[in-house]
C-alpha cells in the first residue's frame, strides 16, 4: 500500500500533510509507536511512525536527524501528534521533511496513537489480505488451464486480454517463443526486433537485473514502458515482456504478472524435462554407433530421426569447456549430478542455437564431458577448413562474451557418410587432446596426421631433456659464440644430408673450415658424423632444440 492510499481512510481525516507531498507514493506496510529517547534503532523500512516526539519535545536538531534517518532508511512517513507536548512542528523539521520527500503528518488530538495504528494495521491487513486473494485466483485460474492441457500461447492470450496489453514470452536463448496479435503492425514488429537486440547485446547486464524492470521508452509507444518479468528456471532466464505499463505498476497486476510467470515457469521446466529426455536417447543412439552396435542396414534410418543425412559430408568437432588454469578464471562447482546435467544441457542448447542461427546444419551429442557436432555439408557445397575454423572461431567468441566460457574445439578431417562418424571422432578427440597437450586454451585445432615435431612434443618434458643434454652434452645449452658456431654448423650439415660442398656454400666458409668444425664437434660430442644412427640422432635433438630451451632455463 502507498501513503497516499492510506492517508484517505477516515482516522486520517482531520490529520494534516505539512510536508513531504512528492513522497506519499512510499510504500507502508506496518505502522508502529515508538516513543523513546533512542527511538532511531527501532525503525523498519516501510514503516509509518507515529510519536507524541515527548523526548525530542525541546530538541529539533534531534527531530532533523531522525527525518533525514527515517528517509535514508525507506520509511513510510512520519506522524507527530501535536497539542500535546509540542504545539507545532519546528519549521525546520518541514524544511528538512520536503528536502528528504519524507510524508510529515500532523496527527489529531482527538485520536490516540493506538487507534491510529490499530486503524491503519486493520486497512493494510484487509488490503493485503485482498491482495493474497486476488493472487490466489490468479494462480488458480492460470494453472487451470494448464491442467486442461492449455499451451503457452493460449495462457499468454488470456493474460493479455486481463491486462489489455501487448505480451511477449522470449527464452534464454532469445527465441520469441509467444508474441500476442498487437505484433502484427510494422511499428510492433520494429519494436520486437529492438527487444531481442537488446537481450543479445545486454546479456550480462540482464542477468544481474531486478524481478521487474524497464530498459528504454520507445517513443513510438508515446512514453508507456517495456516492462521485463524475469522467469528463471536452473540456469536458464526467460523473460516474459509485458508493453504499455505505467510507473509504479498496480500491486494487483504485479502479483497476477508474478502468478503467471510462476505458470510459465513449471510450463517450461516441463519442456525441459522432454527436451532432455529426447537428449538421451539421442546420446544412446550416437553410443550405439561408436560401439558397433547398431545393424548397417539401421543406421542411415535411425540416423535420420536426428538429422543425419546419408548423402551429405561430415565433419566431427569435440568441444570441451577448457579446466580452469592461470589465465582463466571459470570454475564450476556442482553438488550433485543432476545441477551437473542441467549445466550441460544449457551448453548443449546453446551450442545448437549458435550453429543453427548460422544457419549450419548440425547434430549435437553429449559423450561424458564432450560435446560432440556433426556438420552436415552438402556435397555440392563443401566447406572449406578455413571457412569452417572461421565460424567456430565467431562461436567460440560469443560464449566466451556472453557465459564467460572458455571453451576448446577440436576438428576431424571430412568424411563421405554417417558410416564413417566414429573415424571422424576419433580424428576429433585427438585434434582436441593435441590441444590440451600443448597446453593450450580456448583454441580451435583441426586434425592432421602429425609430423615429428609435434610427436616430440607429446614426450614428458623429463624425457625429451634426458635425450636432449646426453646427445649435444656441453653443446646443449652453451652461449659461448664459438660453441654456437659449432651447433649451427651441425645443423646445416645434416639439413643437407651430410654433404660438405653444400654446406659450406650456405655458411660463406671454405669447405676446409666446415670440415675442421665437424672434427671438433666429434671430438666434443665423442661420436662420427659417418654412423647414420649418430647423425639420426642429432638430427632429433636439433628438433628438440627448436622448443625446449623455451621452456627449460640453463
Amino acid at each position: 500500500m502507498k501513503m497516499n492510499e492510506l492517508l484517505q481512510i477516515p482516522i486520517f481525516t482531520n490529520a494534516k500533510l505539512v510536508a513531504g507531498k512528492n513522497g506519499v507514493g512510499r510504500s507502508v506496510q506496518t505502522v508502529n509507536i515508538i516513543d523513546t529517547p533512542d527511538i532511531i534503532h527501532f525503525l523498519k523500512p516501510n514503516e509509518l511512525l507515529v510519536t507524541t516526539a515527548y523526548f525530542i519535545r525541546d530538541n529539533p536538531t534531534e527531530m532533523v536527524k531522525l527525518v533525514k534517518y527515517m528517509a535514508k532508511n525507506d520509511c513510510s512517513g512520519l506522524g507527530i501528534k501535536t497539542r500535546r507536548f509540542i504545539q507545532t512542528i519546528p519549521s525546520e523539521v518541514i524544511n528538512i521533511a520536503n528536502e528528504e520527500n519524507l510524508p510529515l503528518i500532523e496527527l489529531p488530538i482527538e485520536h490516540s496513537l493506538g487507534k491510529i495504528v490499530n486503524e491503519s494495521l486493520s486497512h493494510i491487513l484487509k488490503k493485503r489480505a485482498k491482495e493474497l486473494q486476488f493472487a490466489i485466483n490468479t494462480q488458480r485460474e492460470f494453472t487451470k488451464l494448464v491442467h486442461k492441457g492449455e499451451k503457452l500461447p493460449k495462457i499468454i492470450d488470456h493474460l493479455s486480454t486481463i491486462l489489455e496489453k501487448p505480451i511477449l514470452l522470449i527464452d534464454h536463448l532469445n527465441n520469441v517463443l509467444v508474441k500476442t496479435h498487437h505484433f502484427h503492425s510494422n511499428e510492433m514488429k520494429k519494436l520486437l526486433e529492438n527487444i531481442v537486440k537488446d537481450l543479445e547485446e545486454n546479456h550480462t547486464l540482464m542477468k544481474h537485473q531486478p524481478h521487474c524492470f524497464s530498459i528504454y521508452n520507445p517513443t513510438s509507444l508515446k512514453g508507456k514502458l517495456v516492462h521485463f518479468f524475469s522467469i528463471d528456471t536452473y540456469f536458464k532466464k526467460s523473460y516474459l515482456i509485458i508493453i504499455g505499463f505505467g510507473f509504479p505498476i498496480d500491486e494487483h497486476t504485479l502479483l497476477s504478472v508474478e502468478q503467471v510467470a510462476n505458470v510459465i515457469s513449471f510450463d517450461l521446466l516441463k519442456q525441459h524435462a522432454l527436451s532432455e529426455k529426447n537428449l538421451h536417447f539421442k546420446n544412446n543412439f550416437f553410443t550405439a554407433l561408436l560401439d558397433g552396435d547398431i545393424p548397417e542396414v539401421e543406421i542411415v534410418k535411425r540416423g535420420e530421426r536426428y538429422g543425419l543425412n546419408q548423402n551429405h559430408l561430415y565433419n566431427v568437432i569435440a568441444c570441451k569447456i577448457d579446466e580452469k588454469n592461470e589465465n582463466q578464471v571459470q570454475s564450476f562447482t556442482f553438488y550433485n549430478s543432476f545441477q551437473e546435467e542441467i549445466f550441460k544441457f544449457t551448453i548443449y542448447e546453446q551450442l545448437k542455437a549458435k550453429f543453427s542461427k548460422r544457419l549450419i546444419d548440425i547434430s549435437i551429442f553429449i559423450m561424458k564431458d564432450v560435446f560432440v557436432l556433426l556438420i552436415s555439408v552438402d556435397k555440392e557445397k563443401k566447406q572449406t577448413d578455413f571457412q569452417l575454423t572461421k565460424l567456430i572461431r565467431s562461436i567460440q567468441k560469443e560464449l566466451h562474451e556472453q557465459l564467460n566460457l572458455s571453451i576448446s574445439f577440436g576438428v576431424s578431417s571430412n568424411f563421405r557418410n554417417i558410416r564413417s562418424i566414429k573415424k571422424g571422432y576419433q580424428q576429433a578427440l585427438e585434434a582436441i587432446e593435441t590441444g590440451y597437450q600443448l597446453r593450450k586454451n580456448k583454441f580451435i585445432q583441426t586434425y592432421h596426421t602429425k609430423d615429428i615435431a609435434e610427436l616430440l612434443q607429446m614426450i614428458p618434458l623429463n624425457i625429451l631433456t634426458e635425450f636432449y643434454e646426453s646427445t649435444l652434452k656441453e653443446l646443449a645449452y652453451t652461449t659461448n659464440k664459438d660453441l654456437l658456431v659449432l651447433v649451427q654448423t651441425i645443423s646445416v650439415f645434416i639439413e643437407n644430408h651430410c654433404q660438405i660442398a653444400e654446406t659450406a656454400k650456405q655458411l660463406f666458409v671454405h669447405r676446409n673450415t666446415v670440415i675442421y668444425r665437424l672434427e671438433k664437434c666429434e671430438e666434443l660430442l665423442t661420436i662420427s658424423f659417418k654412423d647414420a644412427d649418430e647423425t639420426l640422432r642429432l638430427r632429433i635433438a636439433l628438433l628438440i632444440r627448436s622448443f625446449l630451451l623455451e621452456k627449460i632455463k640453463p
